[in-house]
């Protein structure tokens, strides 16, 4: 019990100077804003005009990939932690190579840190093989925990706006704009208010303004976000455009089949919430309950009987 107290402590002491040690320092948003500034005086403005956080210099974790993968395109494997790590908010093949640089440098870092609890514990050989492993095995691990949490939740809040997006598209087609501008307005609106599915309706209005078709905008970003309600609303408007449909009536129609959809989720959620509060009920709120209602009883027949006459004979 004590190596294993050592272990986690020592664990937890190395990642966090790692960290302090060798994260990268981002600018604040008042620098960049003033180094942006400056740019635009001097003339070397980019010509894209967009703030890029953490500036164009290679990170530590990019050094780290780079030099355990190389510095070549990665290979199509990787396409899936691509789009793990876009659900999550980080998006272009420099967060592909963070994220690998973070990994391997996690792995090497808690195994270091398990070879030198080893070496001053004088475990044995094979333990000491084993805590190296389990400890490469947690420290590979914990980056993809990490990410796929923040997907899911990032995913979620995509689901749960969705049917107010449908809604503001429909509003701003009855209004007279074609499904483009209504993209577009939609996505403006929705970005200034912190949305993530404001962000992905911009990246999306980007590819349309570069010259990709809206069906396969819209294909693409179905692909990224990999929901069920995204890729319906593709094949809804696909199918809209070949019929030759009213575009306004027909989201009004999906808009509120994705808030009837919003609703049935939110009472499967209250359904399912009793059967899991049976576990916690029965096993600690319930004892608490019984312990409670039956220890006087218990205590005053102990009396009772202690009490009695002839009971110490």
């Amino acid at each position: 019990m004590e190596i294993l107290l050592i272990a986690i402590g020592t664990f937890g002491l190395v990642g966090g100077l790692s960290l302090l040690a060798f994260a990268p320092r981002t600018a604040s948003q008042e620098d960049l804003i003033q180094q942006r500034l400056s740019a635009i005086v001097s003339g070397s403005a980019k010509p894209n005009g967009q703030l890029t956080l953490g500036g164009d210099e290679t990170t530590v974790w990019e050094q780290t990939a780079n030099f355990f993968l190389g510095t070549e395109e990665l290979p199509e494997r990787y396409s899936a932690v691509s789009r793990t790590l876009h659900q999550a908010g980080y998006s272009g093949e420099r967060s592909v190579r963070i994220f690998w640089g973070v990994c391997i440098f996690s792995t090497l870092a808690f195994a270091a840190s398990a070879f030198l609890l080893a070496s001053i514990s004088f475990a044995p050989v094979s333990s000491t093989v084993m805590l190296i492993a389990v400890s490469a095995g947690l420290g590979y691990l914990l980056p993809f925990s990490n990410v796929r949490r923040k997907a899911k939740l990032r995913m979620r809040e995509i689901r749960e706006t969705f049917p107010d997006t449908l809604d503001l598209l429909v509003v701003c087609v009855e209004a007279g704009l074609g499904i483009d501008a209504a993209f577009v307005r939609v996505a403006q609106e929705q970005s200034q208010q912190g949305l993530a599915i404001g962000k992905e309706l911009e990246l999306m209005n980007r590819e349309m303004q570069a010259g990709v078709a809206r069906r396969e905008a819209l294909t693409r970003l179905a692909d990224r976000l990999d929901l069920e309600e995204i890729r319906g609303l593709t094949t809804f408007l696909v199918q809209t455009d070949e019929i030759g449909g009213s575009i306004a009536r027909s989201l009004r129609v999906y808009s509120e089949t994705m808030r009837d959809k919003r609703m049935q989720r939110a009472e499967e959620a209250a359904r399912k919430l009793v059967i899991k509060l049976l576990l916690p009920l029965a096993f600690c709120i319930m004892p608490a309950l019984i312990l409670i209602i039956f220890s006087p009883m218990v205590i005053n027949i102990t009396k009772l009987f202690t009490s009695a006459p002839g009971a110490g004979k």
